[in-house]
């Protein structure tokens, strides 16, 4: 069987500051089925600078003037974030965060979180990436999105992440446009990933509207999938228009779940489903005319139909030429024993 897919409700900073909010995307992360959610932690003051501009789908959905201005509105406080872990182990649903800063991997550290993703805005602060290698905590996972990236700069990043120790390791493809064209997509980018960095298992951090490039990751060997949700594409905010509603999540939880248990297994056999329709759907060697003792048995008086009951017709050349031990009447199944068996 192939490995459970782990599914990530990206809820990222779509709780607009709202304590609130947050917690009513963390139910409907729960009802959707999402194995974990997942929020961005930082300080605004440690993070960008007052004078950093917008990115152009930022500045397409939000009123703010700069990057330090809108991510300020959105900063959650260690109270609420604390506030927030407590609620999701009541509803029972697990939750972590992304951490911008070394200040904020601090905190999380001491909460005791025990996977750590890479945003790929982060994947060349050096400092940050050895501050996350050198976290110690039982069952650690390090994931590491790879947006924007060159295979160079991803090597030096899971070069460092590397040693980390006993920790699994993910990498995800990813594109950083909200939302992502189709065509920019690129999963085959997985096989090279996979190709590149045989340590790392790989998934998908997934910014494209809709659930199909999810789907299609799990055919490609994903085992971590992330995807932004929200209450409301349409509220204000950078990342909502590139979101999928609970509807939807629930759609690529349930999609995620079906998609692989159709993975099975690599080795071609009969499945147990099958083994009673072999009988109906195969065809066995019948007499296409009634047939006398002693006739022989050609290509006028046999033929092959269903059901596969009887002798193969795998065995056709075998029993053409050889003569009828009894009669047969028409549609009959032919009795041969081949001379291997005799």
């Amino acid at each position: 069987m192939s490995e459970k897919v782990c599914i990530v409700a990206e809820i990222g900073c779509n709780h607009n500051g709202s304590l609130d909010i947050a917690k009513r995307l963390l139910l409907k992360a729960k009802e959707a089925g999402a194995d974990y959610a997942k929020f961005q932690l930082f300080k605004t003051e440690l993070l960008v600078t007052e004078s950093a501009d917008l990115a152009s789908y930022q500045q397409k959905n939000t009123n703010e003037a700069s990057q330090f201005q809108m991510l300020k509105k959105l900063e959650l406080s260690r109270d609420e974030y604390i506030d927030i872990v407590k609620y999701a182990e009541n509803i029972g649903i697990q939750v972590f965060a992304t951490a911008f800063d070394i200040e904020s991997a601090e905190f999380l550290a001491g909460l005791g979180q025990r996977i750590w993703k890479i945003p790929s805005g982060e994947i060349t602060n050096l400092p940050l990436l050895e501050k996350i290698a050198d976290i110690k905590c039982a069952d650690k996972e390090i994931v590491l999105s790879t947006g924007m990236s060159t295979i160079d700069e991803i090597a030096a990043a899971t070069k460092v992440l590397e040693k980390s120790e006993d920790a699994k390791l993910i990498i995800l493809q990813c594109n950083t446009q909200y939302p992502t064209l189709d065509d920019d997509m690129n999963l085959r980018v997985m096989d090279t990933l996979r190709e590149k960095f045989p340590k790392w298992k790989v998934g998908l951090s997934d910014h494209s509207e809709g659930v199909v490039a999810a789907l299609t990751s799990v055919g490609m060997g994903a085992v971590f999938i992330e995807k932004h949700f929200t209450l409301d594409k349409n509220m204000e905010g950078p990342d909502h228009k590139a979101s999928i509603t609970p509807e939807e999540l629930k759609e690529l939880c349930d999609g995620v779940r079906r998609a692989s248990a159709m993975l099975g297994n690599p080795s071609k056999q009969v499945t147990k489903s099958e083994l009673e329709n072999r009988g109906v759907a195969r065809k066995s060697i019948v007499a296409a005319t009634d047939i006398k003792k002693g006739d022989v048995f050609s290509e006028k008086n046999l033929t092959c139909k269903r059901p596969g009951t009887g002798v193969s017709p795998m065995k056709w050349h075998e029993v053409v030429g050889t003569v009828a031990d009894r009669d047969y009447r028409k549609d009959e199944a032919i009795v041969f024993v081949s001379s291997s068996n005799e």
